[in-house]
């Protein structure tokens, strides 16, 4: 049997199936990499796949009809993304462009749809799967219309911080440019570092380059009404 990589083997998809059951879907995609900027699809295009990141990152982004770009999500290692994409109109909703070079497990649809009819287990996970999307372009709705920007940075610090519970002096890590931050929390980067100033000015951290230190802990996730 193909010994595959731990982040396939632990994906929400495949991760409850058992072994059999999981040796012939992650059998039935294959590897490809992309460099740095490469535009993996476009919104709109006719979708042939679903895809999980092994390494790198991947943003997908849609488009104002003025050319602005709005981030919907920045997928990791260890996440599926696209599912939605191969069923409904078959169209991909979002441009995915890559952000740090990228290694993904590629699932043709085709062969999700063989998969699909032979495991009633796969079909409830690709459901799963679907609902945590869901979730999650929920929240990011919720984040841009009914969030201030302090309030959605507050957000973002306390998520690069895990699940630790801050105290003053503690340090959390900004290993993403501020650009790519911005675009996270719904925002332009002159918005993003006028805040970081304000956050500052209010005593609430101490902002450098590549980290900040938390100084007002309870300021921090009062601002942040902590969601998951």
């Amino acid at each position: 049997m193909v010994k595959h990589d731990e982040i396939l083997t632990g994906l929400p998809l495949v991760e409850h199936l058992s072994e059999d059951q999981r040796e012939r879907v992650l059998s039935a995609g294959h590897e490809r990499t992309l460099e740095r900027g490469e535009i993996l699809f476009h919104e709109g295009e006719p979708a042939h796949a679903m895809y999980a990141v092994m390494s790198g990152q991947i943003k997908l982004v849609r488009y104002s009809p003025r050319g602005r770009e709005l981030l919907l999500h920045l997928v990791q290692p260890g996440w599926s993304f696209a599912e939605v994409a191969l069923f409904g109109n078959g169209t991909y909703p979002a441009t995915a462009e890559v952000v740090e070079a990228a290694r993904l497990w590629v699932l043709p649809g085709a062969a999700l749809l063989d998969l699909l009819g032979a495991s009633p287990e796969l079909a409830l996970a690709m459901l799963g799967s679907i609902s945590r999307w869901t979730r999650k372009l929920a929240t990011k709705l919720e984040l841009l219309t009914q969030r201030r920007v302090e309030e959605r940075l507050a957000i973002y610090l306390l998520g690069r911080s895990g699940s630790r519970e801050l105290a003053a002096g503690d340090i959390v890590e900004l290993s993403e440019p501020r650009n790519l931050i911005a675009a996270q929390c719904g925002t332009a980067p002159e918005v993003l570092s006028r805040t970081f100033r304000h956050l500052e000015d209010d005593g609430v951290l101490a902002a450098d380059i590549d980290h900040i230190t938390v100084l007002r802990p309870d300021r921090l996730r009062a601002l942040a009404e902590w969601i998951e």
